[in-house]
């Protein structure tokens, strides 16, 4: 079984096989060191096209990669570099742009196998400074960053193989700056035949001595993250049964234990939020929100799902809160009234799980954020004249909000946490309290906004991660919100 899963071209790879797991180098801690392994390289010959036609390329890979490992353990490659020797017909290509020098941004995908089962996790993000270009007949460029790891959860033996390469050129003028187009995307495919073969080693782990005889009857299984659909429960059982079979006494546990990957991203987000009973809505936005990426991140290859928990903040001029809010609504009709909402972001941070589907080559994401706020008004005026609501008119309890989302990511569409969108759903509006000075008009308050079923829709622009500062997405932009 082969699955290769894209959480963006921005951000590391994780993908889950049977057996297999692979996550960000950089992030994972208690990997096996690899400070001893000797330095070893690859050289391939790959067929490349860009945007003007074809050629062929040299690339020598190298790295520090693993010499073996244990089950339920990640192993690294440390100290990978990619090197790339681009033809005149390339650097003909990019001279036609008047540029004199060129950056590069190299992505390798490489097959992480054992057995018959495998994953291809993309080592991205490799970056190449610089080089001058003219009166060159070929350059080369030595791409290097970290790359994920791989944790097996079986013995026997593992083998990591090279395989397409995607390089992202950057030209750059004279004085410095981008040529147009700033970037000139180009496909490699090794060629037919070469040995890819990056490192071969031996996963040692605990082995059966004899045979468990299979049986129907397993104890029932615990919910994982809330109830799952009955499909994807029977496959969990299926595939508990076929491990039993096989002779494994303790099968490979669905799903593996949540990692932390916390990753700091920003974005904003902006929107409506209806008041049914006015028949009116209000602009919310644009707000800044401080994101931490897969606060946990858990695989389960027996049901090809992978769900990811991150968490976000507001932040307005320091304080958890979007920014105050102006709306105009008819009350009762036909009496016009104005009045400033502000949004203030109470309790734990806004949670935001995805759950990814592996097995399906569209790799759907279904998001579902949900957050908790105080609402208070202010500055209410009634057919022009003022209503004095005091500093502390506000809904007796905190607004729960849940939003929902979905997007695919091959081809792109709809929703994602990385990509952006839009994110909808209803909102319950409590009863108001503390509204008045000379009087209480919480009652007339309660009785012109609060209520059930006010549509509320946010569009969230794609992330600016801090592991990415030259990402296009940096700094975050503004998004144009959708009614």
């Amino acid at each position: 079984m082969a699955s290769n899963v894209r959480w963006t071209t921005r951000q590391p790879a994780r993908i889950a096989a049977g057996g297999l797991l692979v996550v960000a180098a950089t992030f994972l801690p208690g990997a096996d060191s690899m400070a001893d392994a000797p330095r070893t390289e690859i050289s391939l010959d790959y067929n490349c096209r860009s945007p003007q036609g074809t050629y062929s390329i040299a690339a020598v890979v190298a790295g520090r990669f693993p010499a073996g490992g244990a089950v339920g353990r990640p192993v690294e490659s440390r100290d990978v570099t990619v090197r790339v020797d681009l033809p005149k017909a390339a650097l003909d290509e990019l001279a036609e742009l008047d540029a004199t020098a060129v950056s590069a941004v190299a992505q390798l995908k490489v097959l992480h196998a054992m057995s018959k089962k495998s994953v291809i996790a993309e080592w991205s993000g490799l970056q190449a400074p610089a080089q001058d270009i003219a009166g060159q007949d070929s350059l080369g460029l030595e791409a290097a960053g970290a790359v994920p790891t791989a944790t097996f959860g079986s013995p026997g033996t593992a083998t990591l193989s090279a395989s397409d390469l995607t390089l992202a050129l950057n030209p750059l003028k004279e004085d410095g700056s981008a040529a147009v187009p700033d970037v000139i995307e180009v496909a490699c495919r090794p060629v037919d035949g070469a040995d890819a073969t990056l490192a071969s080693f031996t996963i040692d782990g605990p082995v059966s001595e004899k045979p468990v005889e299979p049986t129907p009857d397993l104890p029932d299984l615990p919910d994982l993250a809330g109830k799952l659909p009955p499909s994807q429960r029977e496959k969990l059982n299926d595939a508990r049964r076929a491990a039993r079979a096989e002779g494994d006494p303790d099968p490979e546990p669905c799903p593996f234990p949540p990692i932390s990957i916390p990753t700091p991203a920003e974005t904003y987000v902006a929107g409506f939020t209806n008041v049914k009973k006015l028949k009116s809505a209000a602009l919310l936005g644009p707000a800044h929100l401080n994101v931490i990426l897969m606060k946990t991140y858990t695989a389960d290859p027996c049901t090809d799902t992978f769900t990811v928990l991150s968490e976000a903040e507001f932040d307005y001029k320091g304080r958890r809160q979007m920014p105050p809010a102006q709306g105009t609504f008819l009350t009762y009709g036909f009496m016009p009234t104005t009045a400033t909402m502000v949004m203030t972001q109470v309790g734990p941070p806004a949670l935001i799980k995805s759950v990814s589907h592996n097995a399906d080559p569209r790799i759907p994401e279904d998001t579902t954020v949900t957050a908790e706020f105080q609402l208070t008004i202010s500055n209410v005026r009634v057919n022009g004249e003022p209503l004095d609501v005091g500093s502390n008119c506000r809904t007796v309890k905190p607004i729960k909000q849940t939003l929902y989302a979905f997007g695919t990511g091959n081809p792109p569409s709809g929703y994602t946490v990385n990509r952006g969108g839009t994110m909808s759903g209803d909102t319950d509006i409590p009863a108001f309290t503390g509204c008045g000075v000379d009087e209480d008009v919480s009652p007339l308050l309660t009785a012109s906004i609060s209520g059930s079923g006010n549509y509320i829709k946010m569009t969230q622009s794609p992330l600016c991660v801090g592991s990415n500062p030259d990402s296009p997405d940096c700094p975050p932009k503004k998004p144009v919100p959708e009614r």
